[in-house]
């Protein structure tokens, strides 16, 4: 099985976020001009929320990119960064965290579409696609991954 270095995961990483800064300009620009030309997002709230989040992912993947970029320019950090990466404690303290936290998630979206069916037939069924979904790209990442890896 063929893996990448470090050093080519982690510029992979960098570009990642550069595109995910101008996915988020994009769809940024575009909702300025739906607003202003087809009459789409002229609620102020669901506008500012529109932007907020446009912004957020702007500023989140700019950060990724510029983060990461520094580090792939010094050798040293790039080193210590890779150890404490591959330790194989941090990874299994990691992938405990990520399926707690997944877990956790899938039992609040219980509780809340339980909730939402007493206000949105809507919210309710679009909260349980949402479960739906996270499950199935759940059991098709762990069957990649257990055939590939074990």
């Amino acid at each position: 099985m063929k893996t990448l270095t470090y050093t080519a995961r982690k510029r992979f990483t960098m570009y990642f976020g550069l595109i995910e800064s101008l996915v988020a300009l994009c769809i940024l620009i575009a909702g300025i001009i739906c607003r202003n030309t087809a009459n789409i997002l002229q609620n102020s709230d669901t506008f500012s929320a529109f932007i907020g989040i446009s912004f957020g992912m702007f500023g989140a993947g700019l950060a990724t990119f510029l983060r990461t970029r520094s580090l792939l320019h010094d050798e040293k950090r790039l080193k210590a960064s890779e150890v404490r990466d591959m330790d194989e404690r941090n990874q299994y303290i990691a992938g405990q965290s990520a399926r707690l936290a997944f877990w956790a998630t899938m039992v609040l979206t219980y509780i809340t579409a339980f909730f939402a069916l007493f206000f949105s037939t809507a919210l309710y069924f679009f909260l349980c696609f949402q479960i739906l979904v996270m499950l199935v790209i759940y059991l098709v990442f762990a069957r990649i991954i257990g055939r590939r890896f074990c």
